[in-house]
């Protein structure tokens, strides 16, 4: 639009998501009568800033974050300080921003889901196993068509991707339609069986370099084992084995408009939401165990909202949708100046029957961890800019 690159359409969903955060602690805060002297958008510098009442709302240089500055955060003297009000009303309101975070995801997926969607239906059709595998160990067998895992029906291949991932480290149980062993028969529905498998699928799959003998079957596949899985393989070539161990085609592939009834629309966003945060920390225990970095910089953030962006209306919403939650597990763990370091704090306090850290020292620490924060975010955008330069996808 307008002629400017898709990647700018970063700005306004991350201003969105901020605005909604910060929204989340301005309004609790003002219904608990707390003292709020200024509404941020941005880090400071100050670009503009208009003053409504108590409070200035002002619009910063730097858009990496927001912030909604009370009276007294760390210093009870003011009555109307937010370090005066009672614990509860303290959690409230530093939670507030993060609950926002995880309700407008829910309303978005709902109104996705209620709305007429082109959905891809296709059977997923196993067409190899590998060696030494979850799937080998489990009986999953080349022909095998993929009904469902652990109950929930897989429509197409990205399906059985996102319920595989949410389980990683877990007993998954995974329906079959098999057709006859013998060889020469109909594979007719008629002659198929449904069977229910059990596997559980790995944090971190193994690349095995393709060898003559095998010596170490934690690190090699034979070849005679590799060419079972594609002809062309050589020695020293490297077979990638997915989280449970098998490479699959597609058949029966057809566009469908599907839509929900709201009633049935929002118990499936929340699950959509349930879904997210699993596929979030078992992306952080991955990398933990070895596996790929899945953290990216505000960069790979507007990179992907350009790539998401060209794919249409519907996908630019639900990525707005996870950035939301993103934006709201980040905020919550336990690192100063984040809500959850304040939210540490507070908690301290409370473990301390009343007794406050001081404010200087508590300020100190807040500030120390801010310096930390924004160097993390340098880094990470280094990191991305890198990545760019080198080619790779930020979409895995």
């Amino acid at each position: 639009m307008f002629g400017l690159p898709a990647w700018l359409a970063v700005i306004p969903v991350l201003a969105f998501v901020i605005f909604i955060h910060e929204l989340g602690h301005f309004l609790t805060a003002k219904r608990f009568g707390i003292k709020v002297t200024e509404f941020g958008f941005g880090f400071p510098p100050r670009l503009l800033g208009v003053r409504h009442g108590e409070t200035t709302y002002t619009l910063n240089l730097l858009p990496l974050g927001g912030f909604v500055k009370m009276v007294g955060e760390e210093d009870p003297t003011d009555p109307r300080s937010f370090a005066r009000q009672s614990v509860l009303k303290r959690v409230i309101v530093l939670c507030a921003g993060v609950a926002v975070n995880f309700i407008v995801p829910v309303a978005i997926f709902t109104v996705l889901f209620t709305l007429p969607q082109d959905t891809l239906f296709e059977s997923v059709i196993v067409t190899n196993v590998a060696p030494r595998s979850p799937a080998e160990a489990g009986g999953l067998r080349p022909g095998d068509t993929i009904i469902s895992v652990n109950g929930q029906r897989i429509d197409n291949r990205n399906e059985l991707r996102q319920e595989v991932f949410t389980r990683l480290g877990s007993s998954t149980e995974l329906t079959v339609r098999r057709g006859p062993p013998i060889s020469g028969l109909s594979s007719s529905p008629e002659l198929a069986t449904i069977e229910t498998l059990t596997v559980v699928p790995r944090f971190n799959p193994p690349d095995l370099t393709v060898v003559e003998v095998l010596t170490d079957p934690e690190r090699q596949v034979t070849l005679a084992e590799a060419r079972r899985i594609d002809p062309d393989t050589s020695i020293g070539d490297t077979v990638r084995q997915g989280e449970i161990g098998f490479w699959m085609s597609v058949a029966n592939q057809r566009i469908i408009k599907r839509s929900h009834a709201p009633w049935k629309a929002f118990p499936m966003a929340v699950d959509h939401l349930w879904n997210v945060l699993l596929i979030t920390k078992n992306g952080i225990v991955r990398w933990i165990v070895g596996g790929p970095d899945p953290f990216i910089g505000h960069v790979g953030i507007a990179q992907v909202t350009g790539e998401v962006l060209r794919a249409g209306i519907s996908p630019i919403f639900e990525w707005i949708a996870i950035i939301s939650i993103s934006l709201g597990i980040v905020n919550i763990l336990p690192i100063p100046p984040l809500d959850g370091g304040r939210l540490m704090f507070v908690l301290l306090e409370w473990v301390r029957r009343g007794r406050r850290i001081s404010p200087k020292r508590e300020g100190l620490v807040h500030m120390v961890g801010f310096v930390m924060l924004i160097s993390l975010i340098v880094v990470m955008n280094y990191r991305d800019i890198v990545r760019l330069l080198n080619g790779e996808s930020f979409i895995r």
